[in-house]
């Protein structure tokens, strides 16, 4: 079962390994990452950070969704996590998501920045993508931590769609 979608473009790091992993009680993590799992030295570094006694894949999109339909996935307690918003759609379109927590996402390179929250940034090019999001995500929230308050990510997305 997975237990949560988080976009982070950082994947696996700190905040995953310790926080995260042990407020959701996971035992695995899955990466889906085209970039990532095309790049030997960023497996080799993502895998080093790995939470002691968590199984880790890192996957295509498209292999991620071919591992995850497959009925034994079910018994597990799966962390999933993208570092786009695109991936993710394609995610939640394909798997059983019910829960998708958009934390750590800059646009770093985008002219005309639309902060939907301090650390979610996007632009007027991919805004209609978390608008998509939010609509086929049955609860999306912006939460950097387990121990800070979530956000409901549908309204931010809102609020921005209205100023822009």
């Amino acid at each position: 079962m997975i237990v949560q979608l988080r976009i982070d473009e950082r994947l696996i790091h700190g905040q995953v390994a310790a926080a995260w992993a042990r407020a959701l009680d996971i035992t695995h993590i899955v990466c889906a990452s085209d970039a990532a799992a095309s790049d030997a030295l960023r497996c080799k570094v993502l895998l080093m950070t790995t939470p002691p006694g968590k199984k880790v894949f890192i996957k295509t999109v498209e292999e991620t969704i071919r591992l995850l339909q497959d009925p034994r996935a079910d018994r597990m307690k799966i962390f999933l996590i993208t570092d786009n918003p695109a991936d993710a759609v394609k995610l939640v379109r394909a798997l059983s998501i019910r829960h998708v927590n958009v934390a750590n996402y800059h646009k770093k390179n985008s002219n005309g920045k639309i902060y939907l929250q301090d650390v979610c940034v996007t632009d007027k090019e991919e805004l209609p993508v978390f608008e998509e999001l939010a609509a086929i995500s049955e609860n999306i929230v912006t939460q950097l931590l387990p121990s800070v308050e979530a956000q409901n990510f549908k309204d931010l997305v809102k609020k921005a769609k209205a100023e822009n």
